[in-house]
């Protein structure tokens, strides 16, 4: 089947936390095509946002639905077509389903920028950390008892 874009993929089988989550298709591969293991949902856009689909399937309502109605095996779950295809999918209207993806869109944005700025602030700390290593080793910087005399307060638990 040849892929569009605005088709929801979804994962048949894996992980069972992975069963049945879904992604938008945006045409990244043109010409794309598809085989087992992954269903593709094309949705009535006047009736159901790829979009809302594919956060409902990531939230707990879908997460809760996949792994109760999943095949296990010692190492490996899986779900049907069958079973995809009963998912019962809560329909607002469409302008709620846009309103809860710009929602969900403007949260998960901001929750990407927050982690990108502590991970700036992980490797700024790491760098220093390997500078000061360096100077401490090579001798171009000694420590006194005033720069281990915070430490003690902090391994102790706080000051007195």
């Amino acid at each position: 089947m040849t892929l569009c874009s605005g088709d929801v993929l979804m994962t048949e089988g894996g992980d069972l936390d992975k069963l049945g989550r879904g992604t938008v298709r945006n045409g990244e591969i043109p010409d794309c095509l598809h085989q087992n293991h992954i269903f593709a949902i094309r949705c009535f856009k006047h009736k159901l946002l790829p979009e809302f689909l594919a956060y409902l399937t990531a939230s707990r309502y879908g997460r809760d639905y996949f792994e109760a109605t999943g095949k296990r095996t010692t190492n490996l779950a899986s779900t049907n077509s069958t079973k995809v295809g009963l998912f019962p999918i809560p329909r607002p209207s469409i302008d709620e389903q846009r309103a809860i993806c710009a929602f969900l869109d403007e949260k998960l944005d901001r929750i990407g920028r927050i982690v990108r700025s502590i991970e700036s602030q992980i490797d700024t700390l790491g760098a220093y950390r390997k500078s000061l290593i360096h100077e401490c080793v090579t001798g171009r910087r000694r420590i006194t008892a005033a720069d281990v005399e915070p430490l003690k307060v902090w391994v102790a638990g706080g000051p007195d």
